[in-house]
C-alpha cells in the first residue's frame, strides 16, 4: 500500500505530539494489560473501561479532531444512536446487561478520535508499539499464574470464586491471564499480530513479527487455544516466504519428521512437558476436531434465531436459557451472533459494513484498519469475543470507521 501520510497539524509543537505519542502508547498498552479495576472497588471492569472519561476530554478537544466530529456529526450520531437503541429496548434487561454496549459507546468515540490522530502515523506506530508492550506484560501475567502465583488481589486474573467445579476444570486446562480463559487470551494475543504485522511491514523489519510470533508460542501450551494460531502463523508464512531456503525447509521437515517418528514409537511427543501435551491434547489427542467445528457452527446458526426474535438485544440470564434450550450451550460460539444478541443487531450489521468496507478498499483506509480486520474476523467467527474489551475497542474502531470517508481515514502509508 502506498500512500501519503497526513499528518493533524504541521504547526502542532513537538511537545505536544510527544504527549499525544505517550498517552496513545499508554493506552495500547493498557489495552492488553489490562487490569480489572473492579477487584478495587471501583464501578468498572477494566482498566480500558475507565480510561475514556481520561483522554475523550484531553484528546478530543485536538484542533483537527474537533474539525472532523464536526463535518462528521450526522454519520458519528447515527452511529451512536443505532448502538444507544439497545440501551433502552434491550428485553429481560437486569443489573449491568446494558454495561459492555454503553463501553462499546464510549470505545466508538474514542476510536473516532484515535482514527483522526493515526492520520500521524507517528502516532499510530506509538498505539501499535503500545499493543505490542502490553502484549508481553499479559504474557507475564500468565506465566506468572500458571506458576501457581495468587494474582486476583491485584487485579491481574479473574476471580474464579462462584464457578461450578466443570467451569473451573475448563480455565484450569485453558489458562487465561489477565482474561477470563485462554479461549479469550489467544485471540487477544492473535489479534496484537495486525499491531506487529504493521511496524514490520513499514519498517522492514520481520524481526519485530517474529518476536511477536515467539509470545504467541511461548502462550500456547498455556492457553491450549489453537484457532488463535491460525492468522498469525499463516502471515508468518506470507512474510517469510522470500527467505526460505532448501536447505531451511529440508531442516525443519527433518526435525518435523524425527518427532513423528518418536511419537510412532513411544507415544509421546520428545519436547517439554508442557508444550507436548497441549499439542497432544489441542492436535495430536484431539478426536473431535469436526465436532467441535460443527458444534460451534450450528450453535452460532441456531442463535439467530434469538437474534430474530431480539432485535435490540437481549439480557445476559434470559439469553443463556433460551441459548441452552435451543443448543444446549450457553454461548454461541460466534462473535457477530454475540455482540447481536448484547447490544442489537443493527450494531452487529454496522459492524459487519465497517469490515467490509475496509476490506473492499484497503488502499484507502490504510494498514492499521485492514490488518486488524483481517485479524479480527476469523476470531469473531468461532469464539463469543464480544464480551472481551480488547475486542470491544477494535470494534470500536470499525464502527467509527463507518463516519469518515475513505479519503479522511489513517494514513495508507506502510
Amino acid at each position: 500500500m502506498a500512500g501519503q501520510a497526513l499528518p493533524i497539524g504541521t504547526s502542532a509543537p513537538a511537545a505536544s505530539l510527544f504527549a499525544d505519542r505517550v498517552a496513545v502508547f499508554l493506552l495500547g498498552a493498557a489495552l492488553n494489560f489490562n487490569v480489572l479495576t473492579s477487584t478495587f472497588g471501583l464501578p468498572f471492569q477494566r482498566l480500558s473501561d475507565l480510561l475514556p472519561f481520561l483522554l475523550i476530554p484531553w484528546l478530543g478537544l485536538r484542533r483537527a479532531v474537533v474539525a472532523e466530529a464536526v463535518r462528521q456529526a450526522a454519520p458519528l450520531s447515527g452511529i451512536l444512536a443505532l448502538i444507544a437503541a439497545s440501551l433502552v429496548l434491550k428485553a429481560h434487561k437486569q443489573a449491568g446487561d446494558v454495561y459492555l454496549t454503553l463501553v462499546l459507546l464510549l470505545y466508538v468515540v474514542q476510536a473516532f478520535i484515535l482514527l483522526v490522530m493515526f492520520r500521524d502515523r507517528r502516532v499510530e506506530d506509538a498505539f501499535c508499539v503500545g499493543l505490542l508492550v502490553g502484549m508481553l506484560a499479559s504474557l507475564a501475567v500468565l506465566l506468572l499464574a500458571a506458576s501457581g502465583t495468587q494474582l486476583d488481589r491485584f487485579g491481574l486474573a479473574v476471580p474464579t470464586d462462584g464457578l461450578d467445579e466443570e467451569l473451573k476444570l475448563f480455565v484450569q486446562d485453558k489458562q487465561g491471564g489477565l482474561w477470563a480463559s485462554g479461549n479469550e487470551t489467544g485471540h487477544v494475543f492473535a489479534l496484537a499480530g495486525a499491531a506487529a504485522l504493521l511496524l514490520s511491514l513499514r519498517y522492514h523489519l520481520k524481526i519485530i513479527y517474529l518476536a511477536y510470533v515467539a509470545a504467541l508460542l511461548a502462550s500456547f501450551p498455556f492457553t491450549n487455544n489453537r484457532a488463535g494460531l491460525f492468522m498469525p502463523l499463516l502471515f508468518l508464512g506470507l512474510l517469510m516466504r522470500r527467505n526460505l531456503r532448501a536447505p531451511a525447509v529440508l531442516a525443519a521437515l527433518g526435525v518435523l519428521g524425527v518427532l513423528l517418528v518418536a511419537w510412532a514409537v513411544t507415544g509421546e511427543i520428545p519436547l517439554p512437558g508442557t508444550l507436548s501435551q497441549a499439542i497432544e491434547r489441542r492436535f495430536a489427542g484431539d478426536h473431535n476436531v469436526t465436532g467441535n467445528f460443527d458444534e460451534r457452527f450450528l450453535s452460532g446458526v441456531t442463535a439467530l434465531q434469538l437474534v430474530a426474535e431480539y432485535p435490540f438485544g437481549v439480557g445476559e440470564v434470559a439469553r443463556r436459557e433460551e441459548l441452552q434450550a435451543l443448543t444446549g450451550l450457553v454461548t454461541p460460539h460466534n462473535g457477530f451472533v454475540s455482540l447481536a444478541l448484547q447490544s442489537g443487531i443493527a450494531t452487529a450489521l454496522l459492524l459487519i459494513a465497517g469490515l467490509g468496507r475496509i476490506l473492499l478498499a484497503p488502499a484507502a483506509f490504510g494498514p492499521f484498519l485492514t490488518y486488524s480486520a483481517v485479524f479480527l474476523i476469523p476470531s469473531l467467527m468461532f469464539e463469543e469475543l464480544s464480551v472481551n474489551q480488547y475486542f470491544l475497542f477494535f470494534m470500536g474502531f470499525f464502527l467509527a470507521s463507518l463516519a469518515l470517508p475513505p479519503d479522511r481515514a489513517p494514513s495508507a502509508t506502510n
